[in-house]
């Protein structure tokens, strides 16, 4: 069984690599880098969700083979509707199950920006950093923080343009929905419309803290993760 994660806006595959200490070795967790981000950074930064899903596809199609599931946070949702569109029109094995955390489904018109398109790098960092929507610390390296931050307003941009309705794409599988009850991206959204997305079930999961809610509950996160994966 191979478990891929797919990172938040601005996050790194590094940024999932603590949830194995909670996980059997049995599972292969795999964390995604996108391209020229972080440990890709010498490759081009890619910006949309289409082309970061085909080449993650092409990269990883050794592993899209047997059984797997994927987990997405905030971003990392989006990047799995698309993984799951572009797997079925190319006729490749499908997920067991599907883990959703912190965002609104793909077809419902809830942003951080009313034009992300116009918003300026600035206005994306300053929002992000004020609501706590970013791990990313301040560091004394000014080109590096230029560079977390051009990585942050590309991965913001390219995930409130994504749309997809439930007739685009239908999880093969049951899904697994979390979030946090203090998320501020969160008090909009009701997290049972991911239920749109499959015909199987859906259960949603909400814990006490905000965006990164995982953070203090991951432990109870892999139980879930155990639970639906019966290892």
């Amino acid at each position: 069984m191979v478990l891929f994660f797919f990172p938040h806006a601005g996050g790194s595959a590094k940024s999932y690599s603590s949830f194995k200490r909670f996980l059997p070795k049995e599972l292969t967790v795999v964390p995604m880098e996108l391209s020229g981000r972080f440990t890709r950074s010498s490759e081009p930064l890619i910006d949309n969700v289409p082309d970061c899903i085909s080449d993650l596809i092409e990269k990883h199609s050794e592993l899209i083979t047997g059984e797997y599931a994927l987990f997405g946070h905030s971003m990392g949702t989006v990047l799995v509707t698309e993984f799951v569109k572009q797997t079925q029109a190319k006729g490749l094995p499908q997920p067991c199950h599907i883990f959703l955390s912190g965002k609104n489904s793909p077809d419902e018109d809830v942003h951080c920006f009313k034009d992300v398109t116009t918003a300026s790098d600035e206005e994306i960092v300053s929002f992000f950093t004020k609501n706590s929507l970013s791990t990313s610390a301040p560091v004394p390296d000014e080109e590096l923080m230029r560079t977390l931050n051009r990585v942050l307003c590309t991965d913001v941009r390219m995930a409130e343009r994504y749309k997809a309705a439930p007739e685009d794409v239908k999880f093969p599988c049951d899904i697994t929905v979390l979030y946090g009850t203090e998320d501020p991206l969160m008090q909009r959204v009701d997290m049972n419309s991911w239920s749109r997305f499959t015909d199987g079930k859906c259960q949603v999961y909400p814990f006490d803290g905000d965006h990164f809610y995982y953070q203090q509950h991951k432990e109870e996160v892999c139980g879930i993760i155990k639970e639906k994966l019966h290892i």
